[in-house]
């Protein structure tokens, strides 16, 4: 009787433990998708601020890739270049990865793939534009494709 007793102890002191275990794992995954959660929206804060100076003061640029914005005609300097590669969102410094044309686009209308690093995270969106005939183009969205790189 005194073994079985013991057996029967055991076998509560490891169900109790493997119970523990299950969830200390729950409350690590949700502080890893916490964190995720956080770095996506500290990046989307970085390319609604970054599409609204864009749409501001630069739409020239809308539909050129990044590595074409020091030679634009619309833009007056390598300040107002430099200062389009970098910022700060939600207490969190940023820097434009890339920003480039996706095939398909006309003069017209057009998408653009951005890709902004900051937290030690890389994110990656889409940009929509569209322009009448005659005019800049204008801003339609920006679409939030996903964390690329995550610590």
């Amino acid at each position: 009787m005194l073994a079985l007793s013991i057996s029967v102890s055991l076998l509560m002191v490891l169900s109790s433990l493997s119970l523990q275990a299950l969830v200390l794992q729950g409350r690590s995954l949700e502080l890893v998708r916490q964190r995720r959660r956080l770095q996506e929206d500290r990046l989307m804060a970085a390319a609604q601020q970054l599409a609204g100076a864009l749409q501001r003061r630069h739409r020239c640029l809308l539909p050129l890739a990044a590595e074409q914005w020091p030679q634009a005609d619309c833009i007056a300097g390598g300040a107002a270049v430099a200062a389009l590669g970098q910022g700060m969102a939600a207490d969190q410094p940023w820097q434009l990865a890339a920003y480039r044309p996706l095939p398909g686009g006309s003069t017209s209308a057009g998408s653009a793939e951005l890709l902004l690093r900051g937290g030690g995270a890389q994110a990656a969106y889409a940009v929509h534009w569209r322009a009448a005939a005659g005019e800049l183009p204008r801003l339609l969205a920006v679409q939030e494709l996903g964390l690329t790189g995550a610590k």
